[in-house]
């Protein structure tokens, strides 16, 4: 682990050798990086190269290098491919204009050191703050800040997958490295969902052919450029900041990715955090509204209301069967979990195939989950959502039996 003083001294050389001048950090305060990382927030001496008074570093924990030959081809670890991916993010989102950038700026970065330097993105409530408010009306007027800042982003980068492309091709280049071992390191979402499918065929619970063709759909959506704008993915309550705007944090598994799955995690309630309970319908329909009127300039569906329910019911399928496969690799639905996720081209025989095998609290996060796809679901007059209702019922059974009960809001009905 980074000690704090050595994690500062090499910020300010990182600083000097990008801006210029002898910035000096001071107060470092601890933000709580996820797993090992070190999040520190500081305060920066005058310098006129450099307007921020205070930046956040954020840096890997190191590893033990293995002796190689000088002439060895440098290898890279998953954290170390995960922090390309994240430059490559800010550097891709540093180019939006202002008002719709998603996150902080990238202000420096050494790939060796493991080591970000961003932004202060302040102090606003966290999203698992915002959500465990009493007032409803506050909870609705964040939520809909999510949905235009979702919005925004999505309708900036519409259809500008090559912009990204280029610049991880730029960063591939510098380290030497084959851009498709950083793409192979990224999250298979589809592969997730087909082995969710299977995992549940496993243990002998039905799946009716309507809600196999959703699931089938929100596969094939994952390889389609027409439906790709940048996301973050890591979807989670605490990393989503609410100020006078939203900001978004951690762009470890940002990419260009389908619109509809950032929409749907926020339906389900963050399937990745088992800290906070889904949205009521009411606040489902602010945070959809919000979100429409930003993105359907771009995106024509968006404007078709029954397209849009359409599309996401599949992406919530999407988010089901994903859930699952991770509860049962054994994960907490936490933030980093698709890390540790292991791949397959068939799904292991040998795992063992009881779906059940789950702590109580994990039960309650996917019955969280399980809950709100029902409760989207009975909110159409539209038969192929049937189906759904009755899949989403037998898993809900399911869960209750280990102790999975949905997380409630004190003040909606659910």
């Amino acid at each position: 682990m980074h000690s704090t003083e050595q994690s500062l001294k090499a910020a300010e050389g990182l600083l000097a050798a990008r801006f210029g001048g002898s910035p000096a950090l001071t107060n470092p305060e601890d933000l709580g990086g996820s797993g090992a990382s070190l999040v520190l927030r500081c305060r920066v001496s005058p310098n006129p190269f450099l307007q921020e008074r205070t930046i956040v570093i954020k840096r890997l924990p190191k590893v033990e290098e293995a002796e190689s030959a000088d002439d060895a081809p440098v290898e890279f670890d998953a954290d170390e491919l995960a922090l390309i991916r994240e430059i490559v993010a800010y550097q891709y989102t540093n180019t939006l204009p202002e008002k719709v950038r998603p996150g902080p700026l990238l202000l420096a970065y050494d790939v060796a050191e493991r080591m970000l330097i961003l932004s202060d993105a302040g102090d606003g409530a966290n999203f698992t703050e915002v959500l465990q408010l009493p007032d409803a009306s506050e909870r609705r007027s964040a939520v809909r800040k999510l949905g235009r800042a979702l919005g925004r982003m999505h309708a900036a980068s519409f259809g500008d997958a090559a912009s990204y492309q280029t610049l991880l091709k730029r960063q591939c280049q510098k380290f030497n490295i084959n851009p498709g071992t950083v793409v192979d390191s990224d999250i298979d979402i589809a592969n997730l969902i087909n082995e969710g499918i299977e995992l549940v065929r496993g243990n002998n619970i039905e799946i009716d052919e309507t809600v196999l063709k959703f699931a089938r759909e929100a596969m094939e959506r994952q390889g389609r450029p027409d439906v790709r704008s940048f996301t973050p993915f890591d979807l989670t309550p605490d990393n989503i900041m609410v100020h006078k705007q939203v900001v978004f944090l951690d762009f470890e598994w940002a990419s260009f990715r389908d619109i509809a799955l950032d929409v749907a995690c926020v339906i389900v309630g963050f399937p990745q955090d088992d800290t906070t309970p889904a949205l009521t319908d009411e606040e489902c329909t602010e945070f959809l509204t919000a979100w429409t009127a930003e993105i359907g300039h771009v995106w024509p569906t968006a404007r078709d209301a029954d397209r849009v329910a359409h599309v996401l019911m599949a992406t919530l399928i999407g988010w089901a069967f994903i859930s699952l496969n991770m509860l049962h690799q054994g994960q907490q639905m936490s933030r980093k979990a698709t890390r540790r996720v292991i791949y397959a081209e068939e799904p292991a025989q040998s795992a063992p195939r009881d779906l059940l095998e789950m702590l109580p609290e994990q039960a309650s996060d996917m019955a969280t989950t399980v809950d709100a796809i029902n409760r989207f679901a009975l909110r159409f007059d539209n038969e192929d959502f049937e189906p759904v209702v009755r899949f989403t019922q037998r898993l809900k059974r399911a869960l209750a039996r280990q102790g999975g009960h949905p997380m409630t809001s004190t003040s909606a009905n659910r």
